[in-house]
């Protein structure tokens, strides 16, 4: 009787199992594996952009959640997170110090030397809270040259060489991407010039083009899990409790990234210290550190001076903008659509599921899907580009006869245009 009753309940319990199971697969294959949303105005003129269009839909058909992962923002933020703060186990490369033109410096991280054979040549610009050495922008730089580029991550100011200048790294970082394209392409002058940025490195990058537009050396570019808003985003951390939750974490691996470079500088007694140790809010790091160090009244003042947002129209290249409807830290709603529609070179794709930087393979591969996604607009755009012009205009490169951006051309200082 007793061994009757035990079938009966191992039964009753396979089959709930069983039934939960196809439950729980239909909801996923139903709601979850829909593909991303793309919003875009392609230009009927050009048959080029009809026809990268026509790739960016093939492409967003490889979009497949971890159904564990990333069952939610949060947990995949997270789950990346803890990924992003281990050391990498596939380190490799080289450092390259860069003298900037107003006494500054930074580092370029070669995954490989520069090599002759390689004539696409892709620039990461990691986020807020982390460098080169970071185990997703090493992964990045791994799968990005298993697809034919040259990778190379830019490493910003104070992060891996000493703090020249009172700038530390931060969302003015945008302001010295011309001059290490510049460098880049006097490095390997035949080349095409790709970017990709994660997060704030992102909205850095859409900052650049736009205030470049026309002028950019770069061929295309995609941003992820990028802030398109600095004001509107910066808000949204202080929502709630949960948004104000995120914000402390943020903050806390900021104060690391930020002071490295300055503790060991002569700008540090410009710094109230304590106060920087004590925030608990990015807007309190950038109250206490950022304003008073580069010339900032406000944290306000900071994200308008900074935002790519007034800029969003002049962005002239193909450029993937890919976000998360789920991303706790870029809200979807700070994304201002509309704008971003207006430009016929921008595409943007929104996803379910991803979180901030949370999107992973689905199980199906090592690599992120934003990697292959990535790397397959660039391939296209590189061709679509190709058909346009051949190589960069000698003027771009640093020939004779540089004129001298004002301040009435850019937001924060002048920096060399050639």
């Amino acid at each position: 009787m007793a061994s009757r009753d035990l079938a009966l309940g191992a039964a009753l319990g396979f089959s709930s199992a069983t039934t939960l199971a196809v439950v729980l697969m239909r909801k996923y294959l139903r709601e979850e594996l829909r593909p991303p949303k793309l919003i875009h105005s392609p230009d009927e003129r050009l048959e080029e952009d009809q026809r990268l269009l026509e790739e960016v839909k093939l492409s967003l058909r490889d979009y497949w959640p971890h159904p564990v992962l990333e069952f939610s923002g949060y947990m995949s933020t997270f789950y990346s997170g803890f990924w992003a703060v281990m050391p990498s186990m596939h380190g490799t490369g080289s450092l390259e110090t860069i003298a900037l033109s107003d006494g500054g410096e930074v580092s370029l991280h070669w995954y490989d030397p520069p090599r002759a054979e390689t004539d696409k040549v892709l620039l990461v610009l990691p986020g807020l809270n982390n460098n080169s050495r970071t185990s997703f922008v090493q992964a990045t730089m791994r799968h990005i040259r298993s697809e034919g580029f040259q990778a190379v991550a830019l490493n910003y100011r104070g992060l891996t060489s000493d703090l020249k200048t009172p700038k530390v790294a931060s969302a003015e970082s945008w302001a010295d991407i011309h001059e290490v394209a510049q460098h880049i392409l006097k490095v390997k002058p035949n080349c095409e010039l790709f970017g990709l940025g994660f997060s704030l490195g992102g909205g850095m990058l859409l900052r650049h083009l736009g205030f470049e537009g026309e002028r950019t050396l770069f061929k295309a570019a995609v941003t992820v899990a990028a802030p398109v808003d600095f004001t509107g985003a910066c808000a949204a951390l202080e929502s709630s409790r949960r948004k104000l939750f995120i914000n402390f974490m943020i903050s806390q691996g900021a104060k690391a990234f930020m002071l490295q470079g300055l503790v060991k500088s002569k700008f540090r007694d410009r710094v109230d210290l304590k106060r920087v140790l004590l925030a608990t809010r990015l807007s309190q790091i950038e109250s206490a550190l950022i304003c008073p160090l580069m010339g900032y009244a406000t944290p306000a003042e900071y994200y308008e001076a900074n935002n790519p947002r007034p800029f969003l129209h002049k962005v002239s290249v193909p450029t993937l903008v890919v976000n998360a409807e789920d991303d706790p830290v870029i809200s979807l709603h700070t994304l201002p659509f509309d704008e971003l529609k207006r430009n016929p070179r921008i595409y943007v794709a929104v996803t379910k599921r991803g979180g901030h930087i949370g999107w992973g393979s689905g199980g199906l591969g090592a690599g992120a899907w934003t990697d292959s996604m990535a790397a397959h607009f660039l391939q296209a755009a590189g061709r679509r580009s190709q058909k346009a012009f051949d190589r960069y205009p000698v003027s771009l490169l640093g020939a004779p006869g540089c004129t001298t951006r004002s301040k009435d051309d850019a937001t924060r200082g002048s920096w060399p245009y050639c």
